[in-house]
């Protein structure tokens, strides 16, 4: 008899130490996923305030994103800057959308990178050629998602030569 008490005492034990075990583990893991999306966060948001920084710092750039690029008449180059400018924060997007559909990011993260971009950066010709030729680049949902937020009406078909890196032959 004593030896079934201590049996069974040792048994109760062994269960306490394993369900601790298993509390702490869990504890673990939740502290860990907490840190990889905090990491991951600040990976995306510290590229965006690096951008802004350098932006900020450069007198002629910011002159340039002043411009109502929809209404001056633009040279080839500055077509060609807008043109990248834009295509940078589609990829950016399209990244955080990614991030985000994996629940790596909180929801403020894909909302700021696409309130931004509903600012009036979209609506000219070029913007919309970029666009027009990085949707066919990118998954189905990213597409879906992006143009129901930046174009809920619908996007006007512009012709592959709005794209300042269209060669001669699209003309």
């Amino acid at each position: 008899m004593e030896n079934d008490f201590i049996i069974l005492f040792f048994e109760i034990i062994a269960t306490l130490a394993t369900i601790l075990t298993i509390v702490y583990l869990a504890n673990q893991i939740r502290l860990s996923n907490k840190l990889a999306l905090s990491s991951i966060e600040h990976q995306l948001n510290s590229r965006v305030y690096d951008r802004r920084f350098i932006t900020a710092r450069d007198d002629d750039f910011c002159e340039f994103l002043s411009r109502d690029w929809a209404n001056e008449d633009l040279t080839k180059v500055e077509r060609v800057k807008v043109s990248q400018f834009v295509t940078m924060l589609i990829i950016d997007a399209r990244e955080v959308f990614l991030q985000d559909k994996l629940g790596f990011v909180t929801k403020g993260v894909l909302k700021a990178r696409i309130n931004a971009l509903k600012l009036g950066i979209m609506k000219n010709d070029i913007s919309k050629s970029v666009w027009q030729t990085y949707r066919n680049l990118v998954e189905a949902d990213f597409a879906k998602y992006f143009e129901s937020e930046i174009y809920p009406d619908g996007i006007d078909d512009i012709p592959a030569s709005a794209h300042p890196l269209a060669s001669s032959e699209d003309n």
